[in-house]
């Protein structure tokens, strides 16, 4: 039979469904138990009045034998002395009462019925004598040759039976009740202490975790079915933790990816804004330097010349924008081979050489990498430049070292150095801190789309020089022989 599961606490219902149905199979029980210890009471109660009549039995006969009717008013009155006998009655052979003791007396009649019953063998039974519900014990007196010759009765109330039942039902019931409450108490205090405290301790990690916690763990203690609860309430959160870092990499990993498709079709339509800008530019502006060219030759005045070499000086600026605009759209198609870093270094540290003052060398391992040399070349004259716009005169310093599988190229200055703020969109297209007119933005993208080409990275930090610290992070190559740049 499946027993419904009652609403309400845990602990109310482990006393419903477990106490409850303890104690009344132990009442049934106990019950039925007191059904037998009633009788077994009777019974005793029955052999006492029993043996009342046996020890005045003899005695009684034998003053009857001798007529001593003072004999036998004694012997009969030492009976209540016992104060468990109601009466005592001594009759003859014919059911007439000889002598009798005790507040009610029994008729002749039944009298008679006692002796009777006395001959057929049975010597007890309840009876109501004069309103009065006792129990009877009956023994045959015989006179010298062994004749039936008088009839003693010996009673007790029905009621001091009862009230000795009443008093032991009564009594082990209230036992019970105790016994019952005390087990209850202990059921409580021993759920409070085993299950109630480790039960209310998770539940306040539950909602430590709601309040936002999330790195609180619940404690395993209590009964091994609380433990297992708690572990696997800590794997779950384990579980959430793991899912919610997983969702996040997810996120900022398809950020990046969204990030760098926008960027990648932003570069393609300003590559090709580029193009078209350069092509459209540039023819013009030969004619224009050409020109200027031409009369510069004939130019007379000196201010006129003057105004013809600042034509011709900013032709050439605007040129060197055009070359930068070609430079990142077209990208690098040259075939990829091994170069020596070192090599790769001095000659473009030699193609700028004219442009300031060179860059310290400070050398590094013997490695070697794999890629274009015009475009690496590029990038570093362009690292250079930066520098060297970032302070005029100022000292730059160029090195290298293996870290893994990736060679690194450092070049560093003592210049203002690059903001943190700065530092994330440093390499983006026209992204420039200088002053319009001085840069175009485009000199630190070239650099990254030509290491990223590499399959490499391109890093801005703090230099130790108090200036800026561009890092160039391409695969390493493991080839014996190298091809100077």
């Amino acid at each position: 039979m499946k027993i419904p599961v009652l609403p309400g606490s845990l602990r109310s219902v482990l006393a419903l469904q477990v106490a409850l149905p303890v104690l009344a199979i132990l009442a049934a029980i106990l019950a039925i138990s007191l059904t037998a210890l009633g009788q077994f009471v009777e019974n005793r109660m029955q052999r006492d009045l029993q043996l009342v009549a046996r020890a005045i039995h003899l005695p009684v006969m034998q003053a009857l034998a001798r007529n001593d009717l003072e004999q036998l008013q004694s012997n009969l009155a030492s009976v209540f002395s016992m104060g468990e006998v109601y009466g005592a009655y001594l009759f003859d052979g014919e059911g007439r009462r000889l002598v009798s003791f005790g507040r009610e007396r029994p008729t002749r009649a039944q009298a008679g019925d006692a002796l009777k019953l006395s001959r057929e063998g049975q010597f007890e039974q309840y009876e109501n004598i004069r309103g009065q519900n006792v129990y009877s014990f009956f023994l045959p007196l015989f006179d010298e040759i062994g004749q039936p010759d008088g009839l003693l009765q010996v009673t007790r109330l029905r009621s001091d039976f009862d009230q000795a039942i009443t008093r032991l039902t009564v009594g082990t019931w209230v036992g019970f009740a105790f016994a019952a409450l005390l087990i209850l108490v202990a059921l409580s205090m021993g759920h409070q202490r085993a299950i109630g405290r480790p039960l209310a301790q998770l539940v306040g990690s539950m909602q430590r975790v709601e309040r936002g916690e999330r790195e609180h763990r619940a404690e395993e203690q209590g009964p091994r079915e609380l433990r297992q609860l708690a572990r696997r309430l800590n794997e779950m959160l384990d579980a959430i933790r793991d899912a919610e870092a997983q969702a996040e990499r997810q996120r900022t990993e398809n950020a990046r990816i969204e990030a760098q498709l926008r960027r990648s079709e932003t570069l393609a339509a300003l590559g090709q804004l580029s193009a078209g800008v350069a092509h459209e530019l540039g023819a013009p502006l030969s004619v224009v330097d050409g020109r200027a060219r031409r009369l510069l030759r004939v130019a007379t005045d000196g201010e006129g010349a003057t105004e013809l070499r600042e034509i011709r000086e900013q032709v050439a600026r605007m040129t060197s924008i055009i070359e930068q605009l070609l430079a990142f759209a077209r990208g690098s198609r040259a075939e990829h081979r091994q170069l020596d870093v070192g090599a790769l270094v001095e000659r473009a540290t030699a193609l700028c050489a004219d442009e300031g003052p060179t860059p310290r060398i400070e050398g590094g391992p013997d490695a070697r990498v794999r890629g274009d040399a015009l475009g690496l070349e590029q990038a570093l004259v362009n690292l250079v430049r930066n520098a060297r716009q970032a302070r005029p005169g100022g000292e730059v310093s160029i090195t290298w070292r293996e870290q893994g599988g990736r060679v690194v190229i450092v070049v560093d200055d003592d210049g203002p150095g690059v903001p943190e703020a700065e530092r994330a969109c440093i390499f983006e297209p026209f992204f420039t801190t200088k002053t319009p007119g001085e840069g175009t933005g485009l000199g630190l993208a070239i650099v990254q789309r030509v290491v990223r080409e590499h399959g490499g990275e391109a890093r801005v930090s703090a230099s130790p020089a108090g200036g800026a610290r561009f890092e160039l992070h391409l695969p390493r190559d493991h080839g014996r022989e190298a091809t100077d740049a």
